[in-house]
């Protein structure tokens, strides 16, 4: 069992549940709405061939099993509160026959991410969601070594958030129902 911190129910029973699915079964229509953003966003993390990186809202694992590539003699490990998500970003690790990856259901907020552990924290959209930010960020920075980077990619506002928007277009919106929640985010068209 997963310990989530309360504040973060609402969004484990989401994305552990209904968002979860809906975020797996369109998991290469959110990464394609995002592509763009992906090589800039590791050239900025900057992640050597011995670094440990933790990439925290992992979804289906595409940044982290990158991560993995570029660490070659380190490793990557994921986290997400979807163990549907975090199923299909194991298997995809497995069938991209990478060994230095690993995927951990947990909260990133109160999960014990070790002491100075890590020499990248990255995540690309999966930061926004705490509950508690000040007690997540807090413990995010213990799990990070000292002057590790910690680089985010974040969502502006939903009128400035054309992936997001496109994604909406593109997928059939009768698999959507009226209005649905996405963790947090609630999608209403």
């Amino acid at each position: 069992m997963v310990y989530v911190d309360p504040s973060n129910a609402d969004a484990a029973q989401g994305w552990d549940g209904p968002a979860g699915d809906f975020w797996t079964d369109n998991a290469d229509l959110f990464d394609a709405g995002v592509a763009r953003y992906l090589q800039p966003f590791l050239a900025a993390a900057a992640i050597g061939p011995a670094a440990q990186v933790l990439d925290v809202g992992c979804r289906i694992g595409q940044t982290t099993r990158e991560a993995a590539r570029l660490a070659d003699a380190g490793g990557a490990t994921g986290v997400d509160l979807s163990a549907q998500m975090l199923d299909l970003a194991r298997r995809r690790a497995e069938q991209e026959d990478l060994t230095n990856v690993r995927f951990e259901q947990a909260d990133a907020q109160v999960a014990d991410l070790g002491v100075d552990r890590y020499d990248r924290v990255i995540s690309r959209t999966g930061v926004m969601f705490f509950g508690d930010p000040v007690a997540a960020f807090a413990n995010l920075a213990r799990a990070l070594k000292p002057d590790g980077p910690m680089v985010l990619l974040v969502w502006q506002s939903f009128a400035e958030n054309e992936w997001l928007g496109a994604f909406l277009s593109a997928v059939d919106k009768r698999q959507l129902p009226r209005s649905h929640d996405l963790g947090h985010m609630r999608l209403t068209r």
